[in-house]
């Protein structure tokens, strides 16, 4: 892990990246999706609340990344928007192919009248639980990557996979 001399406003401004992507993963895909599955049965398209509010989130990060490398920024805080950025994208392939997987799980189950419970079993066998493993290892790199930020530090083969950042 490589250690590099920054000023504390760097750092703060190292950190935003995965701070915000951590308040996605965090709140939205834990806490509101909790309380949507609460309200699923009076307002059934609560649920739709979580990836809708992650796609707006996701949409700010990439656009704010893309800003931030055209910028003057500090080359630091430019690799740390680009990590938490390439962590976005990782993220909402994820989130997308949950949302076909279970749209397509309730659309078979209205089209194929499968048993509530078989419908359930689909989603969140192949939909969710996978979704959730990967929403946890996010959640613990997306962590790091914080202190990453905070310390002045990037990964060992960061800058070897970007030798273009440090130069300017």
């Amino acid at each position: 892990m490589e250690q590099f001399a920054i000023t504390a406003d760097e750092g703060k401004m190292a950190r935003w990246p995965h701070e915000i992507f951590l308040i996605n993963l965090i709140f939205n895909h834990v806490l509101i999706f909790c309380i949507s599955i609460l309200l699923s049965k009076s307002y059934p398209l609560a649920i739709a609340i979580v990836p809708i509010s992650s796609f707006v989130i996701i949409g700010y990060i990439e656009l704010k990344s893309r800003a931030i490398a055209a910028s003057k920024a500090m080359w630091f805080v430019k690799a740390h928007w680009q990590i938490g950025a390439r962590r976005n994208r990782i993220f909402m392939a994820l989130l997308s192919v949950t949302c076909i997987i279970s749209g397509g799980g309730i659309y078979l189950s209205a089209a194929q009248h499968w048993n509530a419970i078989a419908t359930k079993a689909l989603i969140g066998g192949f939909g969710l639980l996978p979704f959730m493993v990967a929403l946890l290892i996010l959640v613990v790199l997306g962590n790091d990557s914080v202190y990453q930020a905070r310390d002045g530090k990037l990964p060992d083969n960061y800058l070897t996979k970007n030798p273009h950042l440090k130069s300017t």
